[in-house]
């Protein structure tokens, strides 16, 4: 398998997730909505560009996060899309043999401190959860819970990034998970296919 792989994966979702830009819905949401922000105050009465850039990149996000599972599917992994565990919403969550995955989806891990700390104990509360909802100790499942962060390639480039508490071991860089399907993939290579497919399925319609 290669990166191209997930690029497909990727466009797909975009598809989906950006109807409502392509048939300009989402524009006129985002033009009926209520100044609350000192950056709204600065654009009433023209074009804020930036409102309609900001909400996109957002869903991108989200994009990521549903593709990763799409990917890990196409790789013939078991993937969980129930994401209600005792009733804590879950990122991703898939199993490669004996190892199950708890995954946070991260576009940026430079928190502050105290939402450094508060995202962590989430981790942690929801390893618990998945642990008793895939009843790991009873199939022998081993879970492992970490950030998936997207804008850095190892768990050590995330890690010189984060503040305490967090530290590499809860970190995972977008070549970390490509690696459990034995695929290499450079920095330059992702985040060339990301800027391309970010043009091509979103910006395109701007």
């Amino acid at each position: 398998m290669t990166l191209q792989l997930f690029e497909q994966a990727l466009r797909k979702q975009c598809k989906k997730s950006y109807i409502n830009l392509k048939d300009n819905s989402r524009q006129e949401k985002l033009k009926k909505q209520k100044t609350t922000s000192l950056k709204d105050v600065m654009f009433i009465g023209r074009p804020n560009t930036q409102k309609l850039w900001q909400s996109c990149i957002i869903s991108f996000g989200d994009v990521l996060e549903k593709t990763t599972l799409d990917y890990v599917e196409l790789n013939k992994e078991k993937v969980y899309r129930n994401k209600n565990f005792l009733s804590a919403k879950i990122d991703i969550v898939f199993r490669i043999q004996k190892d199950v995955y708890n995954l946070e989806s991260k576009a940026n891990i430079n928190l502050d401190a105290g939402k450094t700390k508060k995202a962590l104990e989430t981790l942690k509360r929801k390893h618990k959860m998945v642990v008793n909802g895939l009843d790991c100790q009873n199939e022998g499942f081993q879970v492992i819970s970490k950030f998936l962060v997207w804008t850095t390639a190892t768990s050590e480039d995330a890690a010189q990034i984060a503040k305490r508490p967090l530290e590499k071991q809860w970190l995972m860089g977008f070549q970390n998970f490509f690696n459990l399907f034995s695929v290499e993939v450079s920095e330059k290579e992702f985040f060339s296919m990301l800027q391309k497919v970010w043009r091509d399925e979103v910006e395109a319609y701007f």
